[in-house]
Order: structure tokens, then C-alpha cells, then sequence
């Protein structure tokens, strides 16, 4: 039978579903809170809390899973005596933990806390933002190491941040192997996000009487024997771990390491937690900024001016003019554009035939529209068998010149070797970490690799193969001008295809970025003239990389066809709607007011959590930012005031409508 192990900061009760009897309790109980066991008889939870709070805490646990927070109480035999009180729900149990409190300067405390929380809101970067945060966390705990833990696509951590006193070594820039972190403990932090270890090597408490109770959500539980070895290699005593939850699930960690001994009080911890949650929301702004001035930056890279588009320039033309600013943008060594059977190519690049094999494999094995990439081309399926010496990574992009055609856009990275500094060597195959190699640096050089091709740079090359296909169009229709003017029918389709191309999606059907922009120009001189306001409603997909990720591109562009037939359905016949890239999509309200337009986000938002997609369980939700016309606005500034209002509805919750902020007018 299991019996649980316990640590000896707080004690522990273990109560019967109506919170009534006290089924077990640990050791420790008369130690902390002065409570005498009764020799004979049942010890009450009126005895250990007294009359008043024992109704509270069964009175507000009828249906709930957990108490809505933490109670504080003082027993009247020991008034001097401060206590923290925590119930939630384990199976047909509740379990109550209970906290001493030590007197300490409260006030003094949370003037700290806010201090550290707007050094952590002035930070621009995420270096200086995880330093702020670990030098923060050692000030308040006094830990003699802190560091951030961030995980990698293969569950490998780094060590990327660090506070050090002098009775740790440093761990900073060091990797520890993703069996270090199984997958069961990461799991529970998704549940459990703070773990605290006062002194790994005490002895621990039992239940009375012995009692299978599930203490798997208890701060209180004691460390498993292998975590305990584990620490003890490290040279670590007292612990206390916290989550970094980022938006697509569990970013990394923050280790609070001690060689002696330490106690954090529970309003320290929670301190702590509101410093590691601000820092972590902080770090993925600063992250989605940073991804959408990138994104800019390659949208600017080929806009097609109204000269570019009455004198359209060759597939050759355009790739040696903008190669070089391309190849910097994505980091690669070398580009191909792979128009109509042929390879127009720059950089560092593999030989034309073997090029012509590469495109061949792709047009029978990459059917859906999303990228294709590897950093690893002597081991992909596709691409190990070419002879592509040179050449570690590759990102091809499909472009849909026709709806039985398409080019390519491929870009090549080099071999990047990469030294990593192991705290221990990794191991292929799981093993208890008590027979893992000791905790000695291990350094690892990797070869056969490019640098991963991040998640951003997949949607800038797919928006940068959206404008090169319309203008590759607009060069084959020139020249079908020029060299076929006798061939009418085929002129008139080719000029009906680019129409299309021009003004409208090819996966929606909606309009495309460039017929919207023109609307909305259209609408602000209407504005400007005749004061017609109008209103921007700029609407994101909620998780959308996710439904991708777990479903498939096929179905994602189901859901953003659907998405997009929907909401042109709902509109007025004045009202237009445009795909802005990705899974973001503009609707332009004509005649609209404040009160109107945030009517029509509202009902946007409740009609699509209602759509339903074949294949899809989960609930399709957007996030909206709503933005009105104001005197003096542009294109531009409009459409970026709806964006900002838009990501404040995703970092607000998601399934939300923000109205835009008032534009700061300089006197």
C-alpha cells in the first residue's frame, strides 16, 4: 500500500468528502499548531480550527473543487500564531493544508513586489527581462541560485538566465537532457505550477492513521526518492520551482536553489508567482512584437507599386534584385525561384538538376499549401538521396500560379555546428536519474544541421510567396500582351486569372491584402471629404498553430474557408472583407460609429464560436480589435491601431472584442 510522504513545513488533513471527519492527519499537527490528539475519540476539525471556520470551509467546498483562496486564521490558545489555510478536492477526499505564518513586514513586501513588476514592464528585450526576474526572485528569497530553465523542441532545457550567489556553481548557459524533465512532471506543472522542497534531506511526515490519500496537487508532499538523489548530486538542499507557461504550453522553469535548508513563506511564494507570470506574459509581447516587425519587414521587401504592376518585372528580374536583402531576412545562404519548369537561382545553391529532382519529390509528396522545411537534408526522406553537398536546411514554399501549377520559392541554409554544454551527457534511451552520469559538464558538438527554421520565418516566407505569385502572374500576363495579341481567348483568360490573383485570396476567396488596402484608401478620402466615418475590424484566429499542428494544414484551411464564408454572409452589402494574411482577416464597415461597429465585432465573435468543421472538435474563437476613423488618419495607422486593440484581445483571454485606443495628437 502507498503511503504518502509528507514534508514538515505545513501539516496536513486528510477529511471525508462533506468535510466532517478527519480521516488522517500528519505527524506533525501538534507540533505546529499545538493541537493535542485526543487519547480516546475522534479528533474533530472544530478541535484543530475551531467552531466558526470549520462551517466556512464546509459551507464554501459544497461543489466547489477548491477554496476560491488561501484563509488566514489565529487559534485562541495561541493567538501569537498565524496560520495559512489551503482546501481543494482529491477524489472522494478533501485535504486541508495548513501554514504557519511568521510575522514579517507585509506591507513592506508587496511595495517590493510592485517595484520589481514595473522593472520587469520596462524591460525591451528577453535578456534583460529574464535577468530582471532572477535577480528579482533571489533579492525577495534569498536563494543562493536562480536561474530560468527554457526547453527546446525536444524537451531539452537551457540554463538561459541566472542569479548566483556563492554556495552554488553556476549552471548558465548549460543543458540538462530532457529525460531530466519526464513527461509526467511536466504535466503536473501544467496543473501544479509551484513545487516547493524546503529540505530535501529531512525526515519526512506520515499520515495518522496511515491513510492512501492522493497528495499529488499537495505543496506539502515530500520529494520522490529519485528527485531527492537528484538534487543531492546538484548539491542542493532547499528547492522551489515555478512554471513559465508559455502560449502554446510549457516554456520552461524557474529553479530557486538553495545548499542549505530554506524556507518561503506562502506570501513570499506567491510573490513569487506573481513576478514569474508578469515576466512570462511580458516575454511573449516582446516576442510578438518582434515576429510582426520581422513580418513587416518582409511584406516591404516586394510591395508592388503601380508602376511595378503597369511595367511587371521577370522571375529573374525580381530574384536579382531582391535576393540579397531575402537571403539576409531569412538567413540562408541561397535562394531558388522555380518558375514553369526552370530554376532562377542565386547564392549558394544545389546544381539545376538536382534542384529539378527536389521540386519533382515536392509536387508528389507536399499536396497542401503550408511550407515545407528540414534542417536535417541528408536524413529527410525526401532529400537524402540528393546531392546537395553544400546544403543542411531548405524551406520551400508553394506558389499557386493555377490550380493545376505551381512554382516554387526555396531558400538554403549551410551546416551550422553548434557546441552545447551538457551539465550531464544526454541519453537516447530514459533511465532513473539516479544512475544518470554524474553531474559533470559534457560538451557536445553538433553537426549535420542548419539553424531551425523558426515558427515566424515559415509565415513570412509563406506571405512572401503570396506576392511573388501575384507578381510572377502579372510578368506572364505582360508578356502575353506583348508576344499573343492575336491569341484573344487566351489573353482574356490570362487577364481574368490575374484579376483574380490581383484582387482576391486564392484559398477564401475573399479579397486579397492588396484589393482591401485599396478600399480602405478609397474609404479615407470618402472620409476626409464628405466626414463619412467608418469603422477597421481586424480579427485573428485564436490558436490556430495549434489546429494545424494537431490537425493538419488541410483542415486548417478548411476552418479559415469556412471563417471566411461566414462572416461575408453577415455582412451588409456595403461592408467588405479581406484576408490580411495568415489567419487574420480586415472587414471594413462603411458608415459606422463606435456603438455599430462594436455591435458587429460582438456578433462576428458569437457567430463564429458557433461554426462547426468536420474533423474539428474544439471551438473556433477569434480575436478582435476594433478601430474607428479619426481625423488625420492613414492606412496605416488605422489598421495598426486595430492590430494593437486585436493583440490586447488575445493577451487578454482570447474569444474577445478590444476597441482601439484614442490616437495621441501632438501640439
Amino acid at each position: 500500500m502507498y503511503h504518502p510522504r509528507l514534508q514538515s513545513f505545513g501539516t496536513l488533513l486528510v477529511l471525508d468528502a462533506d468535510c466532517r471527519r478527519i480521516q488522517a492527519s500528519s505527524t506533525n499537527l501538534t507540533r505546529l499548531t499545538g493541537v493535542e490528539r485526543p487519547e480516546n475519540g475522534q479528533l474533530t476539525l472544530a478541535c484543530v480550527l475551531g467552531k466558526r471556520l470549520s462551517q466556512r470551509i464546509r459551507r464554501e467546498m459544497q461543489g466547489q473543487q477548491r477554496l476560491s483562496g488561501p484563509l488566514v486564521f489565529i487559534r485562541s490558545k495561541h493567538s501569537n500564531v498565524r496560520f495559512q489555510l489551503h482546501a481543494y478536492r482529491a477524489g472522494e477526499q478533501v485535504i486541508v493544508e495548513i501554514e504557519p505564518l511568521n510575522p514579517q513586514g507585509r506591507r513592506r513586501l508587496l511595495g517590493t513586489v510592485n517595484e520589481r513588476l514595473m522593472r520587469l514592464a520596462e524591460a525591451t528585450h528577453q535578456e534583460e527581462l529574464l535577468d530582471c526576474l532572477v535577480n528579482a526572485i533571489q533579492q525577495l528569497t534569498g536563494h543562493d541560485r536562480v536561474t530560468v530553465c527554457h526547453f527546446d523542441s525536444d524537451w531539452h532545457g537551457l540554463m538561459v538566465a541566472e542569479a548566483l550567489g556563492k554556495q552554488l556553481p553556476s549552471l548558465l548557459g548549460q543543458r540538462f537532457p530532457a529525460s531530466d524533465f519526464p513527461i509526467a512532471l511536466r504535466k503536473s506543472y501544467q496543473h501544479y505550477p509551484v513545487r516547493l522542497i524546503e529540505d530535501v534531506s529531512a525526515v519526512p511526515e506520515t499520515l495518522i492513521p496511515t491513510h492512501p490519500a492522493s497528495l499529488s496537487g499537495s505543496l506539502l508532499r515530500a520529494p520522490a526518492p529519485e528527485r531527492q538523489r537528484y538534487l543531492n548530486r546538484l548539491g542542493v538542499r532547499g528547492s522551489l520551482s515555478l512554471a513559465m507557461q508559455g502560449d502554446t504550453g510549457l516554456w520552461g522553469l524557474v529553479f530557486c536553489h538553495s545548499a542549505a535548508p530554506h524556507s518561503v513563506e506562502p506570501p513570499l511564494r506567491d510573490a513569487v508567482r506573481a513576478l514569474v507570470q508578469m515576466a512570462t506574459q511580458r516575454m511573449l509581447l516582446l516576442r510578438a512584437r518582434q515576429e510582426a516587425r520581422y513580418l513587416q519587414r518582409v511584406q516591404d521587401s516586394l510591395v508592388l507599386s503601380a508602376r511595378a504592376r503597369s511595367e511587371p518585372k521577370s522571375p529573374q528580374q525580381l530574384l536579382q534584385e531582391q535576393a540579397a536583402i531575402w537571403m539576409k531576412l531569412f538567413r540562408a545562404h541561397g535562394v531558388v525561384l522555380w518558375v514553369n519548369g526552370g530554376a532562377y537561382q542565386t547564392g549558394v545553391t544545389p546544381t539545376p538538376e538536382a534542384i529539378s529532382q527536389f521540386v519533382l519529390r515536392l509536387e508528389r509528396a507536399h499536396v497542401h499549401s503550408g511550407p515545407w522545411y528540414t534542417r536535417e537534408i541528408g536524413k529527410e526522406t525526401l532529400t537524402s538521396s540528393l546531392a546537395m553537398p553544400e546544403q543542411c536546411g531548405a524551406l520551400a514554399v508553394p506558389l499557386p500560379m493555377s490550380s493545376t501549377q505551381r512554382a516554387w520559392l526555396i531558400f538554403f541554409r549551410p551546416e551550422q555546428v553548434e557546441t552545447l554544454y551538457w551539465a550531464m551527457q544526454p541519453t537516447t534511451n530514459p533511465q532513473p536519474m539516479a544512475l544518470m552520469i554524474p553531474s559533470v559538464a559534457w560538451h557536445e558538438e553538433v553537426v549535420g544541421k542548419s539553424e531551425a527554421w523558426q515558427r515566424v520565418e515559415r509565415l513570412a516566407a509563406v506571405d512572401l510567396g503570396e506576392d511573388l505569385t501575384l507578381a510572377i502572374s502579372a510578368h506572364e500576363i505582360s508578356s502575353l500582351n506583348m508576344h499573343l495579341e492575336h491569341e484573344r481567348k487566351a489573353l482574356a483568360e490570362a487577364n481574368q486569372r490575374l484579376e483574380q490573383l490581383a484582387h482576391f485570396d486564392p484559398l477564401t476567396q475573399v479579397w486579397n491584402r492588396y484589393r482591401i488596402e485599396e478600399a480602405i484608401n478609397a474609404e479615407l478620402v470618402a472620409a476626409k471629404r464628405y466626414a463619412a466615418g467608418f469603422a477597421l475590424l481586424l480579427f485573428d484566429v485564436d490558436n490556430f498553430k495549434q489546429i494545424n499542428d494537431a490537425h493538419g494544414h488541410s483542415v486548417g484551411d478548411d476552418v479559415l474557408v469556412a471563417l471566411a464564408r461566414l462572416v461575408e454572409n453577415s455582412l451588409r452589402g456595403c461592408d467588405h472583407l479581406g484576408r490580411w494574411g495568415g489567419e487574420e482577416f480586415i472587414v471594413l464597415a462603411t458608415h459606422s460609429d463606435i456603438d455599430a461597429a462594436i455591435g458587429l465585432a460582438e456578433r462576428l465573435r458569437s457567430l463564429v464560436a458557433e461554426l462547426r468543421i468536420e474533423g474539428l472538435e474544439q471551438t473556433i474563437t477569434v480575436s478582435i480589435g476594433v478601430a474607428i476613423w479619426q481625423v488625420g488618419d492613414s492606412c496605416k495607422t488605422i489598421i495598426s491601431r486595430a492590430d494593437d486593440a486585436m493583440y490586447r484581445a488575445k493577451h487578454g483571454g482570447r474569444n474577445r472584442v478590444e476597441m482601439a485606443l484614442e490616437p495621441v495628437v501632438s501640439i
